[in-house]
């Protein structure tokens, strides 16, 4: 396929989209032959080659008035911005919402709410307590902000908070222990889409992340048929419980060995970090088909087909040849400042899988613990995608590290790579084990 992208100054955007980073989504707003503008935190290279960028700065009133003066358009969020509903309805205002509005995060962001929801479902909420509870087994439990964003700020009973954690109102959520997992759905009037299902990293050290902290996954498709069932039980009992519209995403806990092998921990309802990696591997432009799912929603006139229509074309993607895709998030392990990094523009064709991505500008400060850029790497199986991804994350530290440009290696950004070898990926070896039992999500293909 060889869609391209047409975005243009000149154009009049017809989509906002607001998040801390907004880069990815503006890409699939693209594919969806949308215009996007961006209200986002790192105004990094890509994103100005892609959208209209506003910046997100401290002083939200700069770029709040800025928004107001605008001609009315839908917007969506992405991460981070569905803990801060005065904001939403601040933005909904003059903007057409499609997604969440704040009654429904009320709902969705509760841990409690969830917990009671899911209690007869082949799929629960990981056990929660209130923050000031005192569990027998405390060395068991995880302190988790309300307000939690990618991670941050998790950490267990008993161990000190890292410094500039997340402050705010906390709750205590069981450890599961077992491989962390993110779902993706698509919530339609009369359907709720299983899109697809993915290996998530947290906490990885040699990406830079802190303990818990997102820092990206790998796609696991097609989803086993052994899961696929339950999770679609999941998706369809959260959404009609909370009320969510269009795109979100599960954290689930995996253990085969557990006698319940599936735990939910959170729900992001929004376009996830993770959603690009599906959209990029089944060619499907899945922001056009959440604003479809959320106008259906919103003027009572939903196509009854839709959701078939979606389900349709995932199918006959994954009938054809695809490859996994993994992505890395390179976290800066110390304040720095962003070396040149050769920007070679935005690819003909919207769906070929980058090198790279979220570029700063050379000389931008990057403070300790904030992402530097995004790494991807394919293969024919999630296994050799993550030796794909090791090699460039290398080579980006290399980069981060020495403030020089990474040497001419002879790979395409925009192709396929070769594999390597996995001694020279020792730092990812604990995403190459397999899990016992019915979730051996890295074992070889049998193709």
């Amino acid at each position: 396929m060889n869609i391209q992208f047409t975005h243009s100054e000149t154009d009049a955007a017809n989509l906002l989209i607001v998040g801390a980073s907004t880069r990815a989504a503006a890409a699939s707003a693209l594919r969806a032959s949308m215009r996007p503008l961006c209200v986002d935190q790192f105004g990094d290279q890509d994103l100005h080659a892609l959208a209209r960028v506003i910046p997100r700065t401290s002083a939200s009133n700069d770029w709040l008035l800025e928004l107001a003066a605008l001609e009315p358009m839908e917007w969506i969020f992405t991460g981070a911005v569905e803990n801060q509903s005065k904001l939403i309805a601040q933005i909904s205002a003059q903007h057409t919402l499609r997604g969440c509005d704040p009654e429904c995060l009320s709902r969705v962001r509760d841990p409690f709410f969830l917990e009671t929801l899911l209690s007869d479902n082949s799929i629960r909420m990981s056990p929660c307590l209130l923050v000031d509870a005192k569990p027998a087994d405390a060395e068991n439990w995880l302190l988790k902000p309300l307000e939690s964003a990618a991670g941050q700020g998790i950490h267990f009973m008993g161990e000190r908070p890292r410094e500039n954690a997340p402050a705010g109102d906390c709750y205590l959520q069981r450890y599961q222990s077992g491989a962390p997992l993110s779902a993706l759905f698509i919530a339609f009037p009369e359907a709720v889409v299983l899109v697809g299902m993915a290996l998530q990293l947290c906490g990885n050290p040699t990406l830079g992340a802190a303990a818990f902290q997102f820092c990206g996954g790998v796609t696991i498709s097609p989803i086993p048929d052994g899961l696929r069932s339950d999770l679609e039980e999941l998706g369809t009992t959260v959404a009609r419980g909370s009320g969510i519209q269009g795109l979100f995403g599960c954290d689930l806990i995996g253990n085969p060995d557990e006698g319940e092998p599936l735990w939910l921990t959170e729900v992001n309802p929004r376009y996830t970090a993770l959603t690009e990696l599906f959209e990029l591997q089944s060619q499907v432009p899945l922001s056009g088909w959440h604003l479809k799912a959320c106008r259906s929603f919103a003027d009572n006139s939903a196509e009854p087909a839709a959701a078939g229509e979606l389900e349709t074309e995932l199918e006959r993607a994954f009938r054809e040849p695809f490859q996994q895709i993994a992505k890395g998030i390179l976290y800066a392990q110390r304040d720095r400042t962003a070396p040149e990094i050769r920007f070679s523009g935005i690819p003909d064709d919207c769906y070929a899988i980058p090198e790279s991505a979220d570029l700063p500008y050379p000389g931008t400060f990057i403070p300790q613990g904030t992402p530097f850029c995004s790494v991807y790497g394919t293969g024919k199986n999630p296994r050799e995608s993550l030796q794909v991804l090791a090699r460039r994350v290398s080579k980006y530290q290399q980069l981060l590290a020495a403030g020089e440009s990474p040497e001419e290696s002879g790979d395409n950004p925009h192709t396929s790579p070769g594999t390597v070898k996995e001694p020279e990926n020792l730092f990812f070896s604990r995403f190459f084990s397999s899990v016992p039992g019915g979730l051996s999500f890295l074992e070889e293909s049998p193709d």
